[in-house]
């Protein structure tokens, strides 16, 4: 029988996925690769409604409880003769995303979504027309779960410390993360190898892909990450009880990230899922 320990905090998340819909105030050259220059605008974002729990965030070295994407663009932006950077138009649309699993966060957003607020993204401006919460609910598992698939939409890995290794994608290695990971966000404490026998890969179409952070150090050499974009395909088995746990994860880790660096935006993915025949 499995033994699921879930804190007192599970009882109190309510994931929310925040669509961040804006225009450009400026033309600017961008790294749209660089996941450091996103970070800082959310930050700068929460600190618009709660800059001390924006400043406890920036400044505490705890992972963070969300997962954002990169920007998007409606209309594609021209490549800049400089490696790994667009030419950003004034006045183009685009949008990006933020999720969490903090209850701090979802308040912050709720009353930040009836204001048009300026944030400042690198060199570029972006002015925020409209904001879509859409709240959702881990406790709704679904009746027959049969198969999950989760796109990886920014490079996800996962890196050792012990070993100091990037270690190659499976099921296990995804619940072992993902595991560590609500352990030290203090919403579950499970052993992963007790959930190995009904978690599985059945398809895997990713490809490799880089992204960038700032380097603090050297600002003009962004540190470069190696992960995987694209599809996971995967199988759960098992009764009810060990099904819903398996749900929890996977369902929680589209609004915390998977893997490594998802403070940093690394680790961004989507979940759907699909019941038996």
């Amino acid at each position: 029988m499995l033994n699921d320990n879930t804190s007192d905090l599970a009882e109190k998340i309510v994931p929310v996925n925040c669509k961040l819909n804006f225009i450009t105030n400026n033309a600017a050259e961008v790294p749209l690769r660089n996941h450091s220059m996103l970070q800082g605008a959310i930050f700068g974002l929460l600190a618009q409604v709660d800059p001390v729990y924006s400043y406890k965030l920036h400044k505490s070295s705890a992972v963070k409880p969300w997962s954002f994407s990169l920007l998007k663009f409606y209309e594609k932006p021209e490549k800049s003769d400089r490696n790994g950077y667009s030419l950003i138009k004034s006045g183009q649309h685009g949008y990006f995303f933020l999720k969490s699993i903090d209850p701090k966060i979802r308040r912050i957003l709720m009353q930040f979504s009836t204001r048009d607020k300026l944030l400042h993204i690198g060199k570029l401006g972006v002015f925020i027309e409209k904001i879509n919460l859409f709240l959702g609910d881990y406790k709704r598992i679904p009746a027959d779960i049969d198969t999950i698939s989760i796109r990886l939409d920014t490079p996800t890995f996962f890196y050792d410390n012990r070993t100091k290794k990037i270690e190659n994608l499976s099921s296990e290695i995804f619940l072992k993360y993902q595991c560590e990971k609500f352990k030290q966000l203090g919403i579950m404490n499970i052993d992963p190898e007790q959930l190995y026998p009904y978690l599985w890969i059945l398809n895997d179409n990713t490809k490799e892909s880089w992204g960038y952070i700032t380097n603090l150090l050297n600002k003009n050499e962004p540190l470069s990450f190696k992960g995987l974009v694209g599809e996971i395909k995967f199988k759960v088995v098992g009764n009810l009880s060990e099904k819903s746990i398996i749900w929890k994860i996977l369902y929680l880790s589209e609004f915390s990230g998977i893997g490594t660096r998802t403070s940093m935006g690394f680790g961004h993915n989507t979940l759907n899922y699909f019941t038996s025949e």
